[in-house]
C-alpha cells in the first residue's frame, strides 16, 4: 500500500512537471466551449489492505481508496468492519481537508476547508476538528476502521485531481441572461445525463434566491441523454411554450461543455420538442446560448485618467491615448475612481477628498455631466449588466443608481471595511474585500443579489496557495462568469492570481519585478484583459502565463507619461 501512494505523488508531478509555459508566440483566444476541463484524466485503482496492514496503512489505504471513485466505493469498505460496510453512504458529500493535516489514527486536528453536498455544490469552510477512526478487528482478525466519515474524505489535491468541475445555467430575475452555478462530479461520471439531471434539480441553495429557471416545474427525465454530436434529451414533460426558447438557452450553455458536441433535441413521449432556432433536421444548435450570454454586448475597450482627463487607451506600442471628447475629456477631474459603461458610452467618476467625494455621471463623448451622489469614502464604482450604476462606501453603504433615482441598497453579513467590490458579469453576485472590525487579515467574500434587490448571504472565498492562506489583498475583478483575478500586496512585492469563486483553485498568474501595483481592472470578457496601476502612475498589461509588460505609452522627450485609474468597461 506504501508504494501505491508513492507511485500516485509521482505520477501526478510527472503530469504537472512536463508542461511548459511558453514564453513567445501569438496571444490565443479561447472559445466558450473549451473553458472547462473536460471528463478525462489518470486514475489508479486501489489496492484491497494486505493481510496485517498496521493502524496508518488502514487509514492511508481508505484515505486513498476515497479518493478514487468506483461506483459504490467497493475498494474504500474492504477497509472497514463488517457494521461499517453495510452502514457508510459515500454518496451523501465530500469533505475537503488541508493537505497539511491529513485525518490519523492519533485524531490530531484536521484542518477542514469545504464541504460538497449531494448536489455538487462547493461550500467553503474554515475549522479544525478532531477526527479519530476507531480501528476494530474484524471477523477475520483484521485491522479495519468502524467508524468512517459521512460521505467521502480527501485532501484538497485529491480533490483538485479526482473531481471535474461543471457550470450548471440558471437564468438571473430578468431572465434575459444565464448564471453559471458550479457543481463538482467524481471525474469519469460527469456525461450529459448527470448534467441535465442536475440542471432539472434547480439551483444550489446559496444560489437559489437569486436566480430563476424555466425548466418544466417539478420535471424529471424520462430515461438517459443518449447520441452523439447530436442528443436526445427525453422528458416526462415539455416546457410552456414561452419558457421553451429560455430553457433551450439553460441546456445549450449546461451540455456545451462536453466535447465534440454539437447540439440536441427534446422528446417528450418519443415527440419532438419544437424549439425556437432549431435547425432544419430538428435539433438545436448550442449557439442559442449566445442570445442569454451575459457576456454579449461588453466592450474590451480600455480607459483611463491622463493629466486629469479621461482617456481612450489604445494597447498598441507606440499609439498614444486619445482624451475623449465629452465634458470628461476637456475639463480637469482629480479621480479617484472611474467606471464605464459595458458599451463605453457613459462613465462615471469619483472625485473630491476621501471625505466628501462625489459621483458625476455623463457621456463619454459630448453630453452635460452631473453629480449623482456625495458620500465619504466612496469607492470605485461599477456599471451593471442592467446599466444600473452601483456606489459603495468603505463602511459598506450600498446605493444603486437608475437614471434619477437613487435606490439604498441594505447589505447583510458584511462586517468590516470595504476595501473593493465588483459585480459578476451576470449581475447576480458580488466579490468584496473586507478587512474585518475584529483585526483578522483582509478576505475575499462573495455575495449574492436575491430576488428583493438585497444583499445577502456573505461567502467567504479562501486564497491558499501552497498551504498558505493569501493576505494583503488590494483589488478584485472577474476575468470570468465564475473566476475572479485577485491582486495581493506584500513583500517581497504585489502579485497577481486567479481564484475560483468557490476558492477551491487558486493560480498564479505572475507579477512584474519592479511594480509597486495598487489597482487591478479586468475584462472578463477576455481571459488576457488585465491591467493594473501602480503608484508611480505606470500602468502593466497582462500578456498571459506569468508575463505582464508595461502599457506602452510614447514620449516626446520630456517627463514618461503616466496613466491613472485604467478600466475595462462593466
Amino acid at each position: 500500500m506504501k508504494r501505491l501512494l508513492l507511485i500516485v505523488g509521482v505520477g501526478l508531478a510527472l503530469l504537472t512537471g512536463c508542461a511548459a509555459l511558453p514564453t513567445q508566440g501569438p496571444v490565443l483566444q479561447e472559445t466558450r466551449r473549451s473553458r472547462q476541463p473536460g471528463p478525462g484524466g489518470v486514475a489508479i485503482a486501489p489496492d484491497p489492505p494486505p493481510d496485517g496492514a498496521t493502524e496508518s496503512l488502514i487509514i492511508d489505504g481508505f484515505l486513498h481508496a476515497m479518493a478514487t471513485y468506483q461506483p459504490g466505493y467497493p475498494a474504500a469498505r474492504l477497509y472497514l468492519t463488517e457494521e461499517a460496510q453495510q452502514a457508510w453512504r459515500p454518496e451523501s458529500g465530500v469533505t475537503v481537508y488541508a493537505d497539511t493535516t491529513p485525518p490519523r489514527a492519533a485524531a490530531e486536528p484536521v484542518t477542514i476547508i469545504g464541504r460538497v453536498a449531494a448536489d455538487g455544490s462547493f461550500t467553503a469552510h474554515d475549522e479544525r476538528i478532531r477526527y479519530d477512526f476507531r480501528i476494530e478487528r474484524n471477523s477475520a482478525g483484521q485491522l479495519r476502521i468502524s467508524n468512517p466519515p459521512e460521505g467521502i474524505l480527501i485532501s484538497r489535491y485529491l480533490f483538485a485531481t479526482a473531481y471535474v468541475r461543471s457550470e450548471v445555467y440558471f437564468l438571473d430575475q430578468a431572465g434575459a441572461t444565464l448564471v453559471p452555478d458550479t457543481r463538482y462530479v467524481a471525474r469519469g461520471t460527469r456525461d450529459a445525463t448527470s448534467l441535465v439531471r442536475m440542471l432539472l434539480n434547480g439551483p444550489s441553495n446559496w444560489l437559489a434566491p437569486a436566480v430563476i429557471t424555466a425548466a418544466p416545474h417539478e420535471v424529471g427525465l424520462a430515461g438517459t441523454v443518449t447520441g452523439s454530436g447530436i442528443l436526445t434529451i427525453p422528458l416526462r414533460a415539455a416546457p410552456a411554450p414561452a419558457q421553451a426558447a429560455p430553457f433551450a438557452a439553460q441546456l445549450a450553455a449546461t451540455l456545451r461543455q462536453i466535447p465534440h458536441l454539437d447540439g440536441f433535441r427534446i422528446t417528450v413521449d418519443g415527440r419532438p420538442v419544437v424549439i425556437d432556432g432549431q435547425r432544419s433536421d430538428g435539433s438545436a444548435p448550442l449557439s442559442l446560448a449566445d442570445r442569454y450570454d451575459p457576456l454579449q454586448g461588453l466592450s474590451t475597450q480600455l480607459f483611463g485618467i491622463q493629466n486629469d482627463r479621461l482617456v481612450r487607451v489604445s494597447e498598441a506600442p507606440g499609439e498614444a491615448p486619445r482624451a475623449v471628447s465629452g465634458i470628461f475629456g476637456t475639463q480637469n477631474w482629480s479621480a479617484s475612481g472611474l467606471a464605464i459603461t459595458r458599451d463605453g458610452l457613459e462613465a462615471a467618476l469619483v472625485v473630491g477628498p476621501e471625505q466628501a467625494r462625489e459621483l458625476h455621471r455623463g457621456p463619454v463623448d459630448g453630453g452635460e455631466t452631473r453629480k449623482v451622489l456625495a458620500a465619504a469614502q466612496l469607492l470605485r464604482p461599477q456599471y451593471s449588466r442592467a446599466g444600473h450604476l452601483w456606489a459603495m462606501t468603505a463602511s459598506g453603504s450600498l446605493s444603486r443608481i437608475t437614471g434619477d433615482q437613487i435606490d439604498q441598497v441594505p447589505v447583510r453579513s458584511l462586517d468590516g471595511m470595504v476595501v473593493a467590490f465588483r459585480i459578476s458579469p451576470d449581475g447576480q453576485r458580488m466579490a468584496v474585500i473586507v478587512e474585518p472590525e475584529n483585526g483578522r487579515n483582509r478576505e475575499l467574500q462573495l455575495l449574492r443579489i436575491d430576488a428583493g434587490g438585497v444583499w445577502a448571504a456573505a461567502r467567504r472565498i479562501p486564497l491558499v496557495r501552497d498551504s498558505t492562506e493569501l493576505t494583503e489583498l488590494l483589488d478584485v475583478g472577474w476575468s470570468g462568469p465564475t473566476t475572479l483575478t485577485v491582486l495581493k500586496g506584500g513583500e517581497p512585492r504585489p502579485e497577481v492570481v486567479e481564484v475560483d469563486v468557490d476558492g477551491v483553485t487558486v493560480r498564479d498568474i505572475g507579477r512584474a519585478d519592479d511594480w509597486a501595483a495598487v489597482t487591478l481592472t479586468t475584462s472578463p470578457r477576455s481571459s488576457v484583459r488585465k491591467a493594473v496601476a501602480d503608484n508611480a502612475r505606470l500602468v502593466w498589461l497582462y500578456q498571459g502565463g506569468l508575463r505582464w509588460a508595461p502599457l506602452p505609452l510614447p514620449t516626446d522627450g520630456a517627463a514618461a507619461p503616466t496613466l491613472r485609474l485604467p478600466t475595462y468597461p462593466g
